[in-house]
């Protein structure tokens, strides 16, 4: 099945405001999954992208005080691991707790997710162009946005009605996949040890 513009307007209004509906006439769409690995390489590269035109506008806005962003081929692939390991996570740790959710359910849902927050960040972009200043106030903006659909999107994929627990479940599953990921880095030596 095809969106048309006002549908997919329609459809991001839903997700935003209404995540449950949205999330049901998402996956109603029933987008073969060969759709759903193109719509990731789309995202990825779309977010990659939009955050190095961002690190160009921070740059000149600062004449250059700011580190270096890394080289876009690597910012797609780190996205792209990102996303894909955002499915597994929602789909695994979710069946783990009884979840009736699937891995490709999980995967259309992140990357409707992503395709949403890059709408924000397309706002971000011309607002801070506008505003400098409100940058910060619209990054922490745009992460509570995330939260808000990483739950819900769970919640909803799931069946799980206790949006509390799922809230403290995606916390705990980000915090300790922070952490073991650290640890895989620096142990390949991609990141340096802390310094105690």
């Amino acid at each position: 099945m095809e969106l048309q513009r006002a549908e997919v307007i329609a459809l991001v209004r839903q997700t935003v405001f209404d995540p449950p509906r949205g999330v049901a006439r998402l996956l109603a769409l029933d987008p073969p999954l060969q759709a759903r690995w193109i719509g990731l390489g789309i995202v990825m590269t779309l977010s990659a992208l939009l955050a190095t035109l961002s690190e160009m506008m921070l740059a000149v806005a600062t004449d250059n005080r700011i580190a270096p962003a890394p080289a876009p081929i690597t910012m797609v692939i780190v996205q792209g691991v990102l996303l894909v390991y955002g499915a597994w996570a929602m789909a695994f740790f979710g069946q783990r707790f009884g979840g009736k959710g699937q891995f490709a359910d999980a995967l259309l849902l992140v990357v409707w997710m992503e395709f949403v927050l890059i709408l924000g960040q397309v706002v971000q972009l011309a607002m801070v162009a506008l505003f400098p200043m409100s940058a910060l106030v619209l990054t922490v903006a745009l992460v509570g946005l995330m939260f808000w659909l990483l739950v819900r999107f769970t919640a909803a994929l799931h069946g799980f009605e206790n949006i509390a627990l799922v809230a403290f479940g995606v916390i705990a599953v980000f915090v300790g996949s922070a952490l073991f990921f650290g640890v895989v880095l620096v142990v390949l030596g991609v990141m340096p040890a802390p310094v105690a």
